[in-house]
């Protein structure tokens, strides 16, 4: 009786891994350290960011299990090279043809949200 329990309790926790595997495996971020915006921009993600949402065709949502601490350390490596642009109706960070309007880590209980406006 203890071996079939021990074999459905096995069994369940390998579907959920197996699961839960295929679902981060298909998000367009998580395994990877870039997202692709809607112009075809290469914006840095740190990785194992799990891509939310886009919103308005300038903005992306992810979440992130890292702490806060580290996600601002990659990010500010990487926002390192950009420049300040500010003009009379705009203003963020620029390198090249990738214009960054803010890129923002929200801590929340569990998780942090990272938000890129671009």
């Amino acid at each position: 009786m203890k071996k079939k329990i021990a074999i459905i309790i096995l069994t369940i926790l390998t579907i959920l891994l197996i699961s839960m595997f295929l679902i981060l495996r298909g998000n367009k971020t998580f395994f990877k350290n870039n997202y692709i915006g809607v112009q075809n921009q290469n914006i840095f993600i740190p990785k194992y960011s799990y891509f939310k949402d886009e919103c308005c065709m300038t903005a992306a949502i992810f979440y992130s299990l890292k702490s806060e601490k580290t996600l601002k350390n990659e990010i500010d490596n990487y926002m390192k090279d950009f420049r300040y642009f500010e003009d009379n109706t705009t203003y963020g960070y620029k390198k090249g043809n990738l214009f960054i309007q803010s890129y923002e880590v929200e801590q929340h209980l569990l998780y942090r949200k990272i938000i890129i406006v671009y």
